[in-house]
């Protein structure tokens, strides 16, 4: 059925917000604040919304309303995905040490006191995007810095239902708490091996799963 232009207005808006990442996995989506950013009714966001849940976009929960539906991805894709960024991730490191480049690792470590003390999923996500942000200050090359951003943001769509729930949050704290200890003192060979153990202590998790 085709879309009135105030459906489609909708539509475009908040497929964007999801499709870029503004709208994280779980967020909950109030008609009313819609309505007032586009300044149309509420009746076409609503018919707009309802496109987006059929195609997988949007969920109805119990007692929350519309969300942003979680996405998820394999273990195949998983440890694909953990690879990459180990490859990319140590190299970086080794560019920061040989070419002498400086990161914030006071704004790195209070942001990752920040995500530690958030307790919800969305606040932690919004948190180690910042943080990661920041870490990847140094890095020239801008598609290989926003291949690692999508590439970990891709990492929080896998479900580890044997361990808490921000258990990857957890994780991803401790790794890049010790890399800026060692980035100090510039003992980037135990950063690399920082990475390496991160990544491993993730895939055995989730291959412990399948089993």
């Amino acid at each position: 059925m085709k879309k009135s232009r105030m459906q489609q207005m909708a539509y475009d808006y908040i497929k964007s917000n999801i499709s870029e990442g503004r709208w994280p996995n779980e967020v909950h989506l109030v008609e009313q604040d819609i309505s007032r950013e586009l300044s149309i009714s509420r009746t076409p966001i609503r018919e707009a919304i309802n496109c987006l849940i059929i195609e997988g976009y949007l969920e109805k929960e119990p007692n929350r309303g519309v969300v942003v539906k979680k996405q998820t991805i394999s273990a195949k894709e998983f440890i694909e995905r953990t690879q990459l960024l180990e490859l990319l991730l140590s190299n970086y490191l080794f560019q920061l040490q040989v070419k002498r480049h400086q990161i914030n690792l006071d704004e790195m470590l209070f942001l990752l006191d920040e995500m530690k003390q958030e307790s919800d999923y969305v606040g932690k996500t919004k948190t180690l995007e910042t943080i990661l942000m920041v870490f990847l200050d140094a890095m020239d090359n801008q598609l290989v810095k926003q291949l690692v951003m999508t590439n970990f943001e891709q990492l929080l769509f896998v479900k580890f239902p044997n361990v808490p729930l921000l258990f990857l949050y957890d994780e991803v704290g401790k790794c890049l708490t010790s890399i800026c200890k060692h980035i100090d003192t510039e003992s980037y060979d135990l950063c690399r091996k920082d990475i390496r153990v991160f990544f491993n202590r993730l895939n055995l998790e989730l291959i412990d799963q399948q089993i």
